[in-house]
């Protein structure tokens, strides 16, 4: 995982896949409402039209590049979705479902309720994620902007 403190970093760096073709730069980070956690970042400039979101779970940032494991075929393939504007810009539930699937992901909300009464489960919003997976948050957001590459610079 990226530490808190290098997230700022990131705007404007390049991405590498795992097969080292570069896919684009960091446009922003997109951190969980509910941890604070880093989990996705939005890349513009590959080779398929408009931005694509790749999570960060397995990202190693360094010498100013950031590098994910996966593959540039995958990242190129997934889903492209917009991020609703408001107070800021959020990653709607649904939208990060579609984003699972491309990278063959599992959703951190499954594992909290699979861990019952330990892990995430004790922190605040817990309840309300655990809801969210009986489909009562699907129209709530979960991942908010933690910067824009403009506001870094």
């Amino acid at each position: 995982m990226i530490p808190q403190e290098r997230l700022a970093s990131l705007a404007g760096q390049p991405v590498f896949a795992v097969d080292g073709r570069k896919v684009g730069d960091v446009v922003h980070v997109l951190l969980d409402d509910t941890t604070g956690r880093p989990e996705w970042v939005r890349v513009r400039g590959g080779s398929a039209p408009g931005d694509v979101f790749v999570p960060l779970r397995g990202a190693v940032g360094g010498d100013g590049r950031l590098e994910v494991p996966f593959s540039s075929a995958v990242i190129e393939a997934a889903s492209r979705v917009e991020v609703e504007r408001g107070d800021g810009e959020v990653l709607s539930v649904a939208d990060e479902e579609k984003l699972f699937a491309c990278f063959a992901l599992t959703d951190v909300r499954a594992q909290v309720n699979a861990e019952g009464g330990s892990g995430w489960s004790a922190m605040d919003r817990a309840q309300d994620v655990q809801a969210g997976t009986a489909g009562q948050e699907s129209l709530r957001t979960r991942l908010c902007v933690l910067h824009d590459a403009g506001a870094w610079s």
